[in-house]
């Protein structure tokens, strides 16, 4: 007999006014978290009790076991984990949704190292898994601080939050960068432990804005950007979506180019441009003449009527955003974060 396809059910968040799909076979929490809804969630086992909701409509069927124990008074309302159930039709819920970064807690989690790609000599893409007992919550766009045996630095999560186990770093080899000195001469390694402090940083999408979306990455900026795309992805957001990325002229291209290409794939209306600038990524750049070369690559009649998200340079942001504004773009839709 062959095997039934999973059925769909359609959850419904009442208090949010958000809907989502999830198979019979996924716990409502994987669904959430894969539209890009902001769960409370820490362990997703069954283990901390932070993921309850209340079911006000419709059946769920529990799918895992869980050790963290409800109240009778709890269970007589309809609470439930949303980790360990699963629609068995379709549901209306009542839950608190993250609001804003200030309602997330900094949170000390001991990662484990789960692989180092090293692009070249000088980019590594380094991927962390936290422990099943605490999954890191931040949101899209955000930053955390890395520590090695004494050496901390803070880096931007390249990862969208509906991957909170397994997060990625995109970590240039600096001098002056103790940490990225340590994963360059291989001290740091797979299966090594590495401390994370975060999530931090205000870096994040205006999920409910209906303007147009322009990013602008600065090389490694990109980690963020990408973070903030994906999570744009994952809320099936259909504002049109513009990516500039601004790279070394004497490269051939930016680093992760054809995965930038990708998103042709999977968004209606995605246009990627690459812009080929005059730097070395010292800090002896000059920064004027890099920021001027960006924006004559840019559209500003689109730009004008955009949320624009920029991550790049301190320098680089301030000159950028002074000739943005002062060809009309307002205040307001300008989002900037500095690597």
């Amino acid at each position: 007999m062959a095997n039934m396809p999973n059925q769909i059910f359609n959850i419904q968040l009442n208090k949010n006014k958000r809907n989502f799909e999830c198979s019979e076979n996924d716990s409502i929490l994987e669904g959430g978290l894969r539209h890009g809804l902001a769960m409370r969630y820490e362990c997703s086992n069954g283990t901390c009790g932070a993921c309850v909701a209340k079911l006000v409509n419709g059946d769920i069927k529990q799918i895992k076991h869980h050790d963290f124990s409800l109240s009778e008074e709890q269970k007589n309302q309809g609470d439930f984990l949303m980790c360990c159930n699963a629609p068995a039709s379709d549901v209306a819920l009542e839950l608190e949704l993250i609001g804003d970064v200030k309602s997330i807690a900094i949170q000390n989690i001991e990662t484990k190292v789960k692989k180092v790609n090293f692009i070249n000599d000088d980019l590594a893409i380094i991927t962390l898994r936290t422990p099943r007992s605490k999954t890191l919550q931040f949101m899209a766009g955000q930053d955390v601080e890395l520590s090695f045996k004494g050496n901390t630095s803070r880096y931007p999560l390249a990862s969208c939050p509906c991957h909170g186990m397994e997060l990625e770093f995109h970590i240039r080899n600096l001098p002056e960068d103790a940490f990225a000195t340590a994963l360059f001469i291989k001290k740091i390694k797979s299966k090594s432990i590495i401390e994370l402090e975060g999530p931090k940083g205000i870096f994040i999408l205006k999920e409910t804005s209906t303007r147009p979306m322009v990013f602008i990455a600065w090389d490694s900026g990109f980690a963020p950007i990408r973070s903030l795309v994906e999570h744009a992805f994952s809320l099936e957001m259909s504002n049109p979506v513009n990516f500039y990325w601004a790279y070394p002229a004497d490269e051939q291209s930016p680093y992760l180019e054809n995965h930038a290409k990708s998103w042709q794939v999977i968004m209606e209306d995605y246009t990627y441009t690459p812009i080929a600038c005059e730097f070395d990524r010292s800090s002896k750049n000059d920064c004027h003449k890099v920021a001027k070369q960006i924006f004559e690559a840019l559209d500003l009649e689109i730009i004008n009527q955009s949320d624009l998200y920029i991550s790049a340079p301190a320098e680089v942001l301030i000159y950028l955003g002074e000739l943005l504004l002062e060809n009309g773009l307002n205040e307001s839709q300008l989002i900037a974060s500095p690597i």
